[in-house]
């Protein structure tokens, strides 16, 4: 396949956005309108996944065995849940049953409706679904399974969507940063239920889990309603020179026009694809460890319900600090030119999946509780810097469509979060550490594929077939021309 000629862009989008760049320097930084989108972001995918993970160490307490004594003086062995491994397996696995079928649904309906819109709406219901968790569970497991299921679904368009929020929000030399610190709330939001759902469980039992988590997420949604608008150009709390340079970056975007799809086009993209590659792989050895690491804890080391959250959430918190340096590192070397666009997806993807794949068989050859723990911080802290690449690659290739692009890898993506625990269920049946080796064996060989693949097909360029999205460079380019001549003559 023929590359796609690049677009000379860079230089003119940076000689049009310096003096509304300058402007925009001297807003102080707490009154820019696109700082408090990503923190309400941030939020977002805080809440959204206490509710996805709090799951993997609730099932912990409602499967562990407890020594009853009965009033005969007998000591007997009880378990609220006695779910074998495959039934676990399942119920870790079902919420992205929902989840993967509202990738493009959720796509589709951010660039049409308004990724602001469904991006509230579908934490909101995730999280007063988190309320009837308990409920349902003790009900019975079929009515478990389908609330789980349930939340996928409308989990499920949060992530697609917000690449329309950033579509109408994020200037291009701000993209991975303003991406990466949103991101980094899945992070935080994955070590809040590591550190909190077993002090929750042990206090006030594993119901307390979905309750408080629940609560929280509605509060958030109350709060987006108020607080967000749609776009620089109907925010009444803007001001004037921030929305200039937004719109000087990305264009004007709120002139209604209708975006219709070249499916085609995007369906047979290497680049598109190698975003896809680089989701599905990044998924594989996220969900391997976030849903299974509190179980691989406990049964390789033995440790405890408040000892296993505590350590489970260790490497989230290196990820935490390491999305901030990912994504101020990705738009430095644009900025200062030492790489293309390009070239810092491909880094970012490739080199981080090879090192992922280092630590992953590393962690399996050691028998020490710390040293795994070390090799294990060090394989989920590398997972930062794919955030800026594959992630907000979709807005290099095509602006307009990024929302459908996403939502397209994260269907794929998703069934990472399907298969793996479903394997592992398969595999780990004796809970051994020979069988918890398979697992880890397997994530190693997804990211050698994910890091190979990346390497060849990856692009930063804007595609032929973004076809809006060049109109609209074209007649950002060609205003600024025109006022340009116009200065002149003056």
């Amino acid at each position: 396949m023929a590359s796609t000629p690049e677009v000379k862009i860079p230089d003119k989008n940076t000689e049009i956005s310096q003096v509304e760049r300058l402007e925009d320097a001297k807003i102080p930084f707490w009154r820019k309108r696109r700082y408090h989108v990503v923190i309400m972001i941030f939020l977002g995918f805080l809440n959204l996944y206490t509710l996805r993970i709090n799951l993997s160490v609730a099932i912990v307490a409602m499967t562990e065995k407890n020594n009853v004594t009965l009033d005969n003086g007998t000591i007997v062995e009880e378990q609220e849940f006695d779910w074998d491994s495959k039934q676990q397996g399942l119920i870790l696995s079902s919420f992205f049953y929902g989840y993967i079928s509202t990738q493009l649904i959720g796509g589709i309906l951010g660039a049409r409706f308004g990724g602001h819109l469904i991006f509230g709406l579908g934490i909101g219901i995730t999280a007063v679904l988190g309320l009837l968790t308990p409920i349902a569970a003790k009900a019975h497991l079929a009515l478990f399974l389908t609330i789980r299921i349930l939340q996928g679904f409308f989990g499920g368009v949060v992530f697609p969507s917000v690449l329309a929020i950033w579509s109408q929000w994020a200037p291009i030399f701000e993209r991975s940063i303003m991406g990466n610190v949103a991101y980094t709330g899945t992070y935080v939001g994955t070590i809040t239920a590591m550190l909190l759902s077993g002090v929750l469980s042990v206090a006030w039992g594993w119901e307390s889990i979905f309750y408080v988590f629940g609560t929280i997420g509605c509060i958030w949604y109350i709060c987006w309603i108020f607080i967000i608008k749609a776009n620089p150009g109907v925010d009444p709390f803007i001001t004037e020179a921030e929305q200039n340079y937004i719109l000087s970056s990305i264009g004007d975007r709120t002139k209604g026009k209708t975006i219709n799809h070249p499916w085609k086009d995007i369906l047979t993209s290497l680049p598109v694809w190698s975003i896809v590659a680089g989701n599905f792989t990044a998924m594989w050895g996220l969900y391997t460890l976030l849903t299974q690491l509190p179980m691989f804890l406990n049964d390789v080391f033995d440790f405890n319900l408040d000892t296993t959250g505590f350590m489970a959430a260790i490497p989230y918190m290196a990820m935490v600090v390491l999305l901030f340096v990912s994504g101020y590192l990705a738009d430095w070397l644009q900025i200062k030119g030492y790489l293309r666009t390009g070239q810092v997806r491909r880094y970012f993807n490739s080199v981080a999946f090879i090192v992922q794949m280092a630590f992953m068989l590393l962690t399996t050859f050691t028998a020490d509780p710390a040293i795994s723990i070390v090799f294990i911080t060090l394989a989920v802290g590398a997972g930062a810097f794919p955030w800026s690449g594959y992630v907000v690659n979709g807005l290099d290739l095509a602006p307009s469509h990024a929302s459908v692009i996403i939502g397209l890898s994260n269907t794929f993506g998703t069934l990472s979060g399907i298969l793996s625990p479903i394997v592992m269920g398969y595999i780990v049946t004796d809970k051994t550490r020979e069988q918890w080796q398979i697992v880890f064996y397997i994530a190693a060989g997804v990211y050698l594929f994910g890091a190979v693949f990346c390497w060849f097909f990856v692009s930063g360029k804007l595609q032929d077939w973004a076809k809006i999205d060049r109109e609209e460079l074209a007649a950002k380019h060609a205003k600024y021309d025109s006022d340009k001549t116009t200065s002149n003559k003056l």
